[in-house]
């Protein structure tokens, strides 16, 4: 409307426009601009519909939910029926509805959710009220903004969040951060009004770290939560200990972040923490990590000792603690000698000492670096250093101000006296006469080129001579063919800016000659390579510097090695080679020639070549080839004679080689002989009536629950349920009953296994458990059971074939509760089977096992034995026996009865009690069986006559470090000798033994572990076990070393082919063939059975698995076999 081009704005489209009997639809409530010619009674801005802010701002915490109020003008409620308020929030677009008031004066927007989730402290969010179908906003001359922040990005800490503005009603949670009251959902929340103070004050850093004896130093302390006001801190800061003046920094204090505070005067150098105690409570106290130190600043040196008038001379100062106090100032107090030696009164008052000030550049402990200013006068003057309210001197050590130097004249030579001048790269020599030249500590030419300075550093060789290189330009500056620039030059001496332009304000110095780069030409020879012959080496090259005539101005190189330059000329640089070719520092045949000027600029313009065509061989060249002749020749003769004793040596040990295979080949047939001889006599087969020694079978509830809970012996199916408070019992009996109910139920039951197995946290081992009291708890209705197992299978394989694995690898392992019931189903069901036929040919087996082995000897260290039917566990050595029948007396001695055992006279006394206890305990289970370390055995002959037998003892085998363990042969025991087992005092069994005969069965011993068939032919004992941990080396019948060595010939030593012992696995084999066919025979012939109906419950579970193949599509017959093996073969047997 504010414009002059005569618009009319038609309020129910939200069009702008000049012709409104076209456009605009309700003519009676537009607005026109006061230049339209439109007629109507709304004319000008002030008549359009618009909101009008109510409040200054609005501002709402981020997070919370916000009604809003705004005022309203020039509304149409026939025309505006509906409103609705929107918020952009963050780029995110909210709205609610809203409501025109009774007044029509104000809409009240309903309660929105403000919210924004970038770390910002305040986002603005633009605010607009729409109406109609439409959504066409109300005119807004003043935007309306609702500022939504976030109390936790404003301020992190306690104290920056109790400083924030009261209009942010912002506050300290408990749980340490800074949120409006009503977003503190833990704990107490306070803010600045309540005047609580912010817990675990903290100070991060401060500087200075260390103050002189005097005090005075201003320190800053930084770090949160130091308090609200200054009143909190002010009389609560110390400093070591002692306290610190705040008082005069109130100005510099921030709150909670920074305290300046001005240290005390102290006695004696001390050390200690910063401690500020808010509002002097001991509960708010924020320590300094670091210590603040009390020192006592030491000066003790300075360098130079020398500098210009004029100043600017670099001081260093030494010293210790010069790092401390807050502020350090260096002056140099001087009287100046124009005025020593006068008389006058007046004259003495002017010649008091005059203070210079040194403006410090640089500062550590150890080192201060000052800038001098200019003195009144020359003379010695002491520097003095002001750290705050410390005043240190140094004394002895003065600091002399020297007249300014003076520069007479610059030469680029010594000899000739020339002009100074350069070239573009550099490096030339400009000499520098003059005075008081060495009191400059770094002195710099300096050559005007246009509108930029080239400097280059100066050396001063004495007070009176100084030397500079000529600064680099750029390469344009001076070409080739040109004529030479005269340049102003100066030098750079501290604040001696008399020279810093010297040749205008000295005509007599000159001016500086820029001469173009000289250049050196390449080697004009074929593939510029260069025949050297006489003593001088030519180098063209095209040099118009006047001043470039130096000899040392040039450096060439050959190869690795410097060309000595003789003379240069304007045209050629002669230079002498050194006397033999040196070497190349590149791949090219000839090392290569390289010129440097001014020590920038590198040419390389070819390779060298010496011509040695007339050259003789050296004296030291014919000295070493007639050298190494003579040692070639004898180690030629060394050689030969070494040959002819190494050829005599390799006779004799053949001849003795043919002596050992004569030898070992009578070994080998003598071996094959009686291994034939032992295969074709009778063999004494192991006892077929082994059923004598007693088979126990567990009956059905053990064998159950050992196969459910193998590692556990208190069943906890078969106890009471324990319970505290007896007379819960009925209601616990109760729970359990409904329970039971629920397992009948087959879909809660599948829910339930599906539930639990679906649990991340349900392990392999709880999976076991689980399956196991299920299959307890289901052995009543199988059934039922079948029926469950059916369904969970049939899950397992449905899984199995929905990913991406192999099918073969299902039922393989235990890892699900259907996997782990199918063994103790096949458990229930094959009992009898496992009974009545697979039980006796299996312990038939073991036993005749256990025969077999005993008929030979056993090595008790490695396991090795003559009969074995493992290769690895073949002994491969001759072994001399005999089996001896010894009388064992019982555990009841008393009665004199003694038992027949059979043994053999290389037996250890340990293997001796093994086989007497499976002797007499033939009837007892071999888990309650004693060990034979709970006994001693004793050789008794007559009735007094005793000897304990032992392993080791002291007529034991002693060969350096190994120690052979006792047999019965070492003893000299003969067939028919009379044995005693007698207990040992420290045995459990000794403490429950009686002579009844089943009272071992029913004592409180703890059985033994199970043995594994495997282990009951192994012969190592516990007690042989303990000798093998002592750390000493025993061995039995063959050490580990030398198993394969032969020993028996005293004379002679040897080893066997190792498979000529292999015949005696046929013996084992031949022995074992009927007792190995009878199990495989009962377990592989289904046909005894199927008449009684044992294996049903096998054809039934495969059957299932071949209706599972078949809904699923499986035509490998692989997969469907590896599931029957799986879980028959691997599980059952």
């Amino acid at each position: 409307m504010e414009n002059n081009f005569g618009c009319t704005w038609c309020t129910s489209t939200g069009r702008c426009t000049h012709n409104p009997d076209q456009y605009c639809e309700d003519r009676a409530d537009n607005v026109h601009s006061a230049s339209s010619v439109s007629v109507g009674q709304h004319r000008g801005s002030l008549d359009c519909p618009m909101i009008i802010q109510t409040s200054a701002e609005i501002l709402v915490a981020s997070g919370e939910y916000l009604q809003l109020l705004v005022g309203v003008r020039n509304l149409l409620p026939a025309l505006m029926t509906s409103y609705d308020c929107q918020f952009n929030i963050d780029g995110i677009i909210t709205e609610t509805d809203a409501y025109l008031n009774e007044s029509a004066e104000t809409i009240s927007c309903e309660s929105a959710l403000f919210q924004y989730s970038r770390k910002v402290d305040i986002v603005k969010a633009p605010f607009a009220v729409v109406w109609g179908i439409k959504k066409l906003p109300l005119d807004d001359k003043n935007p309306v903004d609702v500022t939504v922040y976030k109390c936790s990005e404003m301020a992190a800490l306690c104290g920056g969040c109790l400083l924030l503005d009261p209009k942010y009603h912002c506050g300290w949670c408990d749980d340490g951060t800074c949120n409006t009251q009503k977003q503190c959902l833990s704990g107490p929340w306070f803010d600045s009004i309540n005047g609580t103070i912010c817990a675990n004050p903290v100070i991060t850093n401060f500087s200075p770290t260390s103050s002189p004896l005097e005090g005075e130093t201003v320190i800053t302390i930084e770090g949160s939560n130091l308090g609200i006001s200054f009143d909190d801190i002010s009389p609560y800061v110390t400093v070591a200990e002692q306290p610190c003046n705040c008082s005069a920094y109130r100005d510099l204090y921030v709150p909670a972040s920074r305290i300046v505070c001005s240290t005390s005067r102290v006695r004696s150098i001390t050390s200690g923490d910063i401690v500020v105690l808010v509002r002097g409570d001991s509960r708010y106290v924020a320590t300094s990590t670091e210590i603040f130190s009390y020192v006592d600043p030491q000066l003790e040196g300075i360098y130079p000792t020398v500098g210009p008038q004029s100043g600017g001379t670099k001081l260093t100062i030494a010293g210790q603690y010069l790092d401390a106090g807050s502020s350090v100032k260096v002056f140099i107090i001087s009287q100046p000698k124009d005025t020593a030696g006068s008389d006058s009164r007046v004259e003495k008052r002017q010649a008091t000492a005059v203070e210079q000030s040194c403006s410090v550049v640089y500062q550590n402990s150890s080192h201060l670096i000052c800038l001098t200013s200019e003195a009144k006068g020359t003379g010695s003057a002491i520097v003095q250093v002001k750290f705050d309210k410390a005043v240190k001197n140094l004394l002895g050590i003065p600091f002399e101000y020297k007249q300014d130097p003076y520069i007479n004249s610059t030469a680029s030579s010594l000899e000739n006296g020339k002009g100074i001048g350069g070239i573009p790269s550099g490096g030339l020599k400009v000499y520098v006469q003059g005075y008081n030249l060495d009191i400059i500590l770094s002195p710099k030419l300096r050559v005007i080129l246009g509108n930029r300075d080239y400097k280059s550093d100066c050396v001063c060789l004495n007070s009176t001579l100084m030397v500079c290189d000529s600064p680099q330009f750029p390469a344009a500056a001076a070409v080739l063919g040109e004529r030479p620039q005269a340049l102003e030059y100066g030098f750079i001496m501290d604040n001696v800016f008399s020279l810093l332009n010297a040749s205008s304000q000295q005509e007599a110095l000159g001016k500086f000659t820029l001469y173009p780069d000289p250049v050196v030409h390449s080697f004009s020879e074929v593939g510029q390579i260069k025949k050297y012959k006489t003593d001088y080496l030519a180098i063209s090259i095209d040099n118009q510097c006047e001043v470039c005539n130096q000899e040392d101005f040039f450096k060439v190189w050959i190869g690795q090695e410097p060309c000595n330059v003789s003379s240069v000329a304007a045209t050629l640089i002669n230079c002498i080679p050194p006397a033999v070719q040196p070497g190349r520092d590149t791949k090219e045949q000839y090392p290569d020639v390289t010129v440097v000027v001014g020590g920038v600029r590198k040419y390389v313009i070819g390779y060298l070549q010496y011509d040695t065509e007339d050259l003789l061989l050296p004296i030291w060249a014919i000295i070493l080839i007639v050298t190494v002749g003579v040692l070639l020749i004898l180690v030629i003769i060394i050689v030969v004679v070494k040959y002819c004793m190494n050829m005599s040596e390799s006779e004799k040990e053949a001849k003795t080689m043919r002596q050992r295979f004569d030898w070992i080949e009578m070994q080998v047939a003598a071996e094959c002989k009686d291994a034939f001889a032992e295969l074709q006599t009778d063999v004494t087969f192991p006892s077929e009536d082994v059923s004598g020694f007693g088979i126990l079978f567990h009956d059905y509830k053990n064998y159950a629950l050992k196969v459910l809970f193998p590692n556990e012996l208190n069943y906890a199916v078969l106890g009471d349920i324990e319970v505290e408070d007896e007379t819960r019992r009925p209601v616990i009996n109760k729970a359990l009953s409904q329970f039971s109910q629920l397992i009948d139920n087959k879909t809660f039951l599948l829910l339930f296994v599906r539930t639990l197995e679906s649990d991340k946290y349900f392990t392999m081992k709880d999976r076991n458990v689980f399956a196991s009291y299920l299959m307890v708890a289901l052995q009543g209705n199988m059934e039922y059971c079948t029926d469950i197992l059916k369904t969970l299978l049939a899950d397992l394989i449905e899984k199995s074939m929905q990913g991406n694995g192999n099918p073969k690898v299902l039922l393989r392992r235990t890892e699900s509760v259907a996997e782990k019931m199918l063994p103790a189903w096949f458990t229930f069901l094959l009992y009898p089977l496992l009974k009545d036929h697979v039980g006796q040919p299996l312990y038939k087996l073991c036993v005749a096992i256990q025969q077999v082995i005993d008929l030979g000897p056993m090595d008790a260290i490695t396991g090795e034995a003559k009969y074995s039917l493992s290769e690895e566990k073949l002994i491969r050595v001759q072994i001399d026996y005999k089996s001896i029948t010894v009388n064992v007396l019982g555990l009841c001695q008393s009665s004199g009865k003694s038992v027949p055992v059979r043994v053999l006279d290389c037996d250890t006394i340990s293997q001796v009690k093994a086989k007497a206890l499976n002797t007499l305990f033939c009837w007892t289970p071999y888990s309650t069986r004693p060990h034979p370390q709970d006994f001693e055995l004793e050789w008794r002959s007559g009735m007094h006559g005793r000897l304990t037998l032992q392993d080791v003892d002291r007529i034991t085998e002693v060969d350096g470090e190994w120690k052979r363990l006792n047999m019965l042969r070492d003893y000299k025991v003969q067939d028919g000798a009379m044995l005693a087992l007698v207990p040992k005092q420290s045995s459990l069994f000794n403490l429950s033994h009686s002579c009844t005969p089943n009272k071992y069965e029913n004592s409180s011993l703890k059985p033994s572990p199970p043995h594994s068939p495997s282990s009951l032919s192994s012969s190592i004992t516990t007690e042989q076990q303990s000798l093998l941990e002592t750390g000493a080396k025993h061995w039995h019948l063959v050490k580990p070393t030398d198993s394969d060595v032969i020993s028996e010939q005293p004379d002679r030593s040897g080893k066997l082919v190792r498979e000529v012992y292999l015949n005696r696995l046929l013996y084992t084999k031949r022995a074992l063939h009927s007792f190995v066919g009878d199990l495989f025979q009962v377990i592989f012939n289904y046909e005894l059975d199927q008449n009684t109906g044992v294996l049903l419950p096998i054809k039934y579970m495969f059957d299932f698995l071949d209706d599972q193949a078949l809904h699923h599509e499986i035509v490998d017959p692989e997969v469907v076999h590896t599931w029957k093996s799986n879980r028959y073969i691997l599980t059952l047997y």
